[in-house]
């Protein structure tokens, strides 16, 4: 028998502060998307997004091993975001016309702006930076496209291969517009106007091509 002054050993209890993983890498994320909006894709390193969550290097290599992983993560992230909030959009508008659905898309993208910043956005089509950061957010702006380039070659009456291309310069002028609230020049209803005017304008010009310039 034990004696009875011999206690048995008492389990330590479970660290009251420690983050779950999930939020964690929700706050390293977040983190992340900040330095990005803040300082471009230059100021961005895993020491930094340390610094700003207020924990150790090691922690944050646990979760994104390399510089170019943590790039991966806000881009998925965002792009999670903006295609979600885009089938919302489209479930919303319908039915509708060719302006109010183009409005619908253009708010979701100001919205997922607004939740996740403007770092994201700009580093789906970055052009100023390491060229697999480039190659990286230019992947993920395509699979995020993909999905609507049959819908866009059914609406202008044309192959999917010419969609695509459709699809590129419409995409350009949404983002030009949109510029001016990212930079604070003017607001975001404005940007908003301003983006779905040149949206409609495109798919309305591209909708009534002539069949023989397929």
């Amino acid at each position: 028998m034990l004696h009875a002054s011999r206690r048995r050993p008492t389990r330590k209890a479970p660290d009251a502060g420690r983050v779950p993983a999930d939020a964690r890498r929700r706050q390293l994320l977040g983190e992340a998307g900040a330095i990005l909006t803040a300082g471009g894709v230059e100021a961005l390193s895993i020491a930094e997004v340390a610094a700003r969550a207020g924990v150790s290097r090691p922690l944050v290599s646990r979760q994104f091993p390399a510089r170019l992983d943590l790039v991966r993560a806000v881009l998925e992230d965002f792009v999670a975001v903006l295609s979600g909030n885009f089938h919302e959009a489209l479930v919303r508008s319908l039915p509708g016309t060719i302006e109010s659905i183009t409005t619908a898309f253009i708010e979701a993208s100001c919205d997922a702006i607004e939740a996740r910043g403007a770092g994201p956005w700009r580093l789906l089509d970055a052009r100023a930076a390491e060229p697999e950061v480039v190659q990286t957010g230019r992947a993920h702006l395509e699979g995020l496209l993909a999905p609507w380039r049959a819908r866009l070659a059914a609406l202008a009456g044309t192959t999917e291969q010419r969609a695509a291309i459709y699809m590129w310069v419409i995409v350009a002028a949404g983002r030009a517009a949109l510029d001016g609230w990212i930079d604070g020049k003017v607001p975001r209803a404005r940007a908003v106007r301003d983006a779905t005017v040149a949206v409609t304008a495109l798919l309305t010009a591209f909708a009534a091509e002539v069949p023989a310039g397929r």
